[in-house]
């Protein structure tokens, strides 16, 4: 199955006393590459959280966005942190003394200070967050797959309708390749002909044509070159993850239709090459959003 890198998910769930939301975005990237940020300074849960997506994510620049809230009274769950606040409190006393500051420290400028307070959550409530973001995060990452699947259908008809082109470039190929001798054979003479203006002897132009007959023959490269197509496509049916084997498949129809044109004298192989690579290429664009 093809499935695409991009794609959108967002969820929520609501347990006892807190509710949780996630929105996941996600573009393609050659590993997974995961940033979670859960707001309100959850650090725990962040990286329960993050441990989490990457036992279900494979590959992607995925970017996970969390909010937790609470729906009703769960205790102290802030509490004030005295030494800091202290220490806050007699600094600015003493600035106030120094400088003759007539307003003395209210409670509203205390409470702003930084750390004075902090969340301080037992480990039962802890706990609780978890199970409830857990429920967020697995409905996030359902729709997730669902979005890339319908993504990944987009991508498949068009590498289907690319794949279908290099089938027939392939048997063109074939087709091409019948009569190179005679083809060879009227090449060289020509081209002898041409620079030296004398009668070709005939054994010795039959030996050069073997020579070029040999190093020019393609019919391995086109072989493979069937065999990637063939590769390609079961890889597309298959369920497993396929992104990084089509890149290769990719890289290889590539090479053998790079070798095909540096082998060829004949002006029509060189140019299905040509197209070839062109497909390839586009291909390629294409696998590299592939899961």
């Amino acid at each position: 199955m093809v499935r695409s890198m991009t794609g959108f998910a967002r969820s929520e769930a609501e347990c006892e006393f807190v509710a949780c939301s996630v929105e996941l975005k996600s573009v393609n990237a050659k590993h997974l590459n995961l940033e979670v940020n859960v707001t309100g300074g959850f650090t725990e849960i962040e990286v329960k959280a993050s441990r989490y997506l990457r036992e279900k994510l494979r590959r992607g620049t995925v970017r996970a966005y969390v909010e937790i809230y609470f729906n009703e009274s769960i205790g102290n769950i802030i509490r004030p942190d005295l030494g800091v606040a202290s220490a806050y409190y007699n600094a600015l006393n003493e600035l106030a003394d120094k400088f003759r500051i007539p307003d003395r420290i209210s409670l509203d400028t205390l409470s702003k200070m930084k750390d004075v307070l902090k969340y301080r959550l037992t480990p039962s409530v802890n706990e609780k967050i978890w199970e409830c973001l857990k429920i967020a995060l697995d409905k996030a990452i359902a729709i997730l797959d669902e979005d890339r699947e319908r993504e990944g259908k987009n991508l498949e008809k068009a590498l289907v309708s690319y794949l279908q082109r290099l089938e027939n470039i392939a048997k063109e190929l074939h087709e091409r390749t019948e009569g190179l001798l005679e083809y060879y054979r009227e090449f060289l003479k020509k081209r002898i002909s041409d620079v030296l203006e004398i009668e070709v002897d005939k054994s010795r132009l039959e030996q050069e044509v073997a020579i070029l007959a040999e190093r020019a023959d393609i019919s391995e490269e086109i072989v493979r070159l069937e065999s990637h197509i063939t590769s390609f496509k079961r890889l597309m049916e298959s369920e497993k993850e396929c992104g990084v084997q089509l890149d290769f498949l990719c890289q290889e129809m590539h090479r053998e239709f790079s070798t095909i044109a540096a082998k060829s004298k004949k002006a029509e192989i060189t140019s299905l090459s040509i197209e070839g690579r062109t497909l390839v290429n586009k291909i390629r664009e294409q696998v590299q959003n592939i899961e």
